[in-house]
């Protein structure tokens, strides 16, 4: 789902802002039958700019499918003194250029199995089950299981929402389309033994001539903008808080100290849970400071938390130590919590070009480590509270200056994310790169990431953070995992 923004006529009254959704089929039947089935649903949003030869998107080849956008939102958008679009399967057009094999590498790259061969399926077909997963941003709406030829075997037979299947099943649906670039779609999934999810086939456009699907996704559409409305407009009241992750290393030993030895599972200064050979561990130290909404805020509820996690922790002698994966085995994330901002895939996107792709420059090659099981392109969770955590980032209490200019970044995306336009993860080389750890093919990329950041309108207000973060960025030096990160904390008696 991607933003973007225009103005109704100036002959409009003054209205407040207003958000529509502008979902990309291909042209024809598929298209008409969509375009059916929003008219028929009873909620107050409208078809506002139907198929029609203006809202067309044509390729270059005559042999490719022509897309077509649908605006989808309240009737008073059409005279709103501002509309904000959003995109709903934007990149269909460069999905449909890609061969079967670059689907599956890309799939297979981001951390899922992948057999999108129907000779290879066929071999292990007897042995899994088969769903057809319909997902729609960022969210899965129906599993149906299917029979070995593909047909739907006993109709009205799915796994219950909220059960670990469908969890399993939503989550590998969603992490598919988004690594191919899609926002709506269908999902074959097999699910095997010991937990193994296959995706066996991908289709970006839902079966609309079943009535069924087409409410469906209608309904889920119409949620989705009763979300959006909710939110004001571009820049937004965002609020960010954060749980990154540390070690404690015994040096003299060489093993790592679990962290419930010395706090508790809950806190402002807690552990975490990892699961190490087979065994549910609490080893990981992690910090929950207070969100806040500007950085020095955060900044400041972050040297509470330090402070408490060594007001606990009694043994000096122990390391400190932050970054991707210091120790192996044992990875480390640095998740952010937003509220107050919509979450889209645009956004997650944003998160990942802007964000996660020059925090990548600065990694130590063992962060690269970590991936694709930890910190893929994308990682998301919704939260309770409303918002939702991107995972995607290393723990970034490496020092000051990262977690700095991490934060004040986090804040300038959130709250101006129609200046961060640039994608250079869709092309094939970086998106391999960034989950290979080849930080040599992604440099050149990031000059124009980095312009784009030094001139949003509000990069002034957080110069001060991140004009040396884009600095270390430039320069080409990494972090050094091994280190202490109390010494550059000035926590006391760091080792």
């Amino acid at each position: 789902m991607s933003q973007s923004s225009g103005s109704s006529p100036d002959s409009g009254p003054n209205l407040e802002k207003s958000q529509v959704l502008r979902i990309f089929v291909p042209t024809g039947v598929i298209a008409q039958l969509l375009y059916n089935q929003l008219r028929l649903t009873a909620v107050p949003y409208r078809v506002l700019q139907a198929p029609a030869a203006n809202n067309v998107r044509t390729n270059r080849s005559d042999q490719e499918a022509t897309l077509i956008g649908i605006v989808y939102g309240l009737p008073e958008a059409l005279l709103a003194e501002k509309v904000t679009e959003y995109h709903i399967n934007d990149g269909l057009e460069r999905y449909l250029k890609l061969t079967p094999t670059e689907c599956e590498q890309r799939l297979t790259t981001a951390g899922l199995l992948a057999s999108l061969s129907p000779s290879r399926q066929a071999r292990h077909r007897v042995y899994k089950r088969r769903f057809k997963v319909s997902v729609f941003h960022l969210r899965a709406l129906r599993a149906i299981p299917l029979g070995q030829s593909g047909i739907i075997s006993s109709p009205g037979v799915e796994p219950e929402q909220g059960t670990p299947l469908w969890r399993r099943l939503g989550k590998a649906a969603i992490r598919a389309l988004y690594a191919l670039g899609l926002d709506m779609g269908e999902v074959i999934i097999a699910a095997g033994e010991e937990g193994m999810y296959t995706i066996e086939g991908v289709s970006p456009t839902p079966d609309f001539s079943d009535r069924a699907t087409a409410e469906l996704y209608a309904m889920a559409m119409a949620e989705q903008l009763d979300e959006l409305v909710q939110f004001p407009g571009e820049r937004s009241e965002a609020v960010i808080g954060m749980d990154p992750e540390f070690l404690l290393f015994n040096r003299h030993t060489g093993k790592v100290v679990p962290a419930s030895r010395f706090l508790s599972h809950h806190g402002e200064a807690g552990c975490d849970v990892l699961r190490y050979q087979g065994r549910r561990l609490m080893p990981l130290a992690e910090l929950r400071p207070a969100p806040g909404r500007n950085p020095d805020e955060i900044v400041r509820h972050l040297l509470h938390a330090f402070r408490t996690a060594d007001s606990h922790i009694h043994d000096r002698e122990l390391l400190w130590q932050a970054g991707g994966m210091p120790q192996r085995g044992f990875p480390l994330g640095g998740h952010l919590h937003f509220s107050g901002v919509p979450l889209t895939s645009e956004l997650l996107r944003i998160l990942d070009n802007y964000l996660a792709l020059p925090v990548f420059m600065l990694e130590d090659s063992s962060s690269f480590r970590r991936r694709p099981r930890y910190g893929f392109l994308g990682d998301f969770r919704l939260k309770s509270y409303g918002g939702f955590e991107y995972r995607t980032l290393p723990s970034f209490l490496i020092s000051p200056l990262v977690t700095k200019g991490v934060v004040a970044l986090a804040m300038l995306i959130a709250e101006e994310p129609a200046c961060f336009k640039r994608r250079p993860l869709q092309r094939e080389e970086i998106y391999h790169a960034f989950y290979k750890g080849q930080p040599e093919l992604i440099r050149p990329s990031l000059p124009p990431l980095l312009s784009d950041i030094r001139q949003a309108k509000a990069y002034g207000y957080y110069e001060k953070y991140l004009a040396p973060f884009l600095t270390a960025i430039e320069s080409g030096n990494t972090w050094d995992e091994s280190a202490d990160i109390r010494r550059p904390w000035k926590i006391r008696n760091y080792s």
